[in-house]
């Protein structure tokens, strides 16, 4: 009877510890737990969609693509513009407009806090040949930037001595292998999943633009040469009307309506998220503004380089209604100026864009 009475109460004293010790620790566990679970629910990709469409949806809107000619920007110097040049040190160096402000891509958002974009009637990014600025240019506007704007053609329509860039990519290598066959979209599917750790639509998308430009524009470029290796390993969109779609594409591409298709109202949940999504218009520009919003969207988004004039460019010099072929009637010859350049560790790696 005693060892059952010692038993009985040494049994008590442990279950006594258990039992402290459990109401313990659960409290920590389950607010952990709980915190957890909330980050797992929370649809970043959602909340800075709605982020996004109550602010304009910059992409499908009038707005896109934000660009000035040449002409246009050479009326306006002198006025409370600000040029931002995005090519390397030494091209900046050997010739720049006047006034012009030289940065990289990867931070432009930071140089677009520091030296108060807001402020200026206009700031106009520069590159060689519209693609990079654009590229840029789209990810500020998101961001609300709605002043900022890519010169057309790039240094390309400023200068002869700025001009190879287009002068050279120019082509209609692939102009005889243009197809007429209508290609379906693809059915609807999921979205991307975003993971920034953010729970705030305007903190997500400031997380994923800051991501996306940190990676340089080289990413979010292709040849045609490489797709044409193979076109079916890519989602291939024309970003044309329909009318001209038809006129003629790249094979396998399929046709989405400028300015409007790409939302979640219409045709956003058409694209892919398991291959890249490569986007062409005429000179890449607009599709620059294109790939940059899909990169902040989750998707490996690309544009072609220099467009439909790097395989197309007579047809397009030809046929009036396609239009926007590069020539050297865009080049307008005006003043650059020159600096010296020297040459650092970091500026001796780094890479000009497009």
């Amino acid at each position: 009877m005693k060892k059952s009475t010692t038993f009985i109460t040494l049994f008590a004293f442990i279950a006594f510890f258990a039992l402290i010790s459990c109401n313990n620790t659960p409290k920590a566990s389950e607010e952990n737990k709980q915190e957890e679970a909330q980050t797992q629910t929370v649809d970043e990709f959602d909340l800075m969609m709605k982020f996004i469409e109550e602010n304009g949806d910059y992409l499908n809107s009038k707005a896109v693509p934000s660009m000035i000619t040449a002409d246009k920007l050479k009326e306006l110097m002198g006025t409370n513009i600000l040029l931002v040049d995005l090519r390397s040190s030494k091209d900046f160096s050997a010739a720049h407009i006047e006034g012009a402000q030289n940065t990289k891509l990867g931070g432009l958002v930071d140089f677009a806090y520091e030296n108060a974009f807001f402020d200026y009637d206009k700031v106009i990014m520069v590159c060689y040949s519209g693609q990079t600025a654009s590229y840029g240019t789209s990810v500020l506007r998101l961001l609300g930037y709605d002043n900022v704007y890519a010169l057309k053609w790039g240094m390309s329509s400023w200068n002869e001595k700025t001009a190879h860039h287009w002068m050279d990519n120019a082509s209609n290598k692939y102009a005889t292998q243009l197809e007429t066959t209508a290609y379906p979209k693809n059915a609807v599917g999921d979205y991307p999943t975003i993971k920034t750790g953010k729970t705030d639509g305007q903190e997500i998308l400031e997380a994923r633009a800051a991501e996306v430009l940190g990676k340089g524009f080289k990413p979010a470029i292709i040849k045609v040469d490489k797709i044409m290796e193979n076109p079916a390993d890519y989602y291939i969109i024309n970003y044309w009307s329909a009318a001209l779609y038809n006129k003629g594409h790249l094979s396998g591409a399929v046709q989405y309506l400028p300015k409007n298709s790409l939302g979640r109202a219409t045709e956003l949940n058409t694209l892919p998220t398991d291959k890249p999504v490569v986007v062409y218009c005429y000179t890449g520009q607009h599709a620059a503004f294109v790939a940059a919003y899909l990169n902040i969207l989750g998707y490996d988004a690309k544009t072609i380089a220099y467009g439909a004039n790097s395989f197309m460019n007579t047809v397009m010099a030809e046929d009036e209604e396609i239009g926007h072929a590069y020539s050297k009637g865009q080049v307008k010859g005006y003043k650059v100026e020159k600096t010296e350049y020297v040459e650092t560790a970091e500026t001796a790696e780094e890479e000009g864009g497009c």
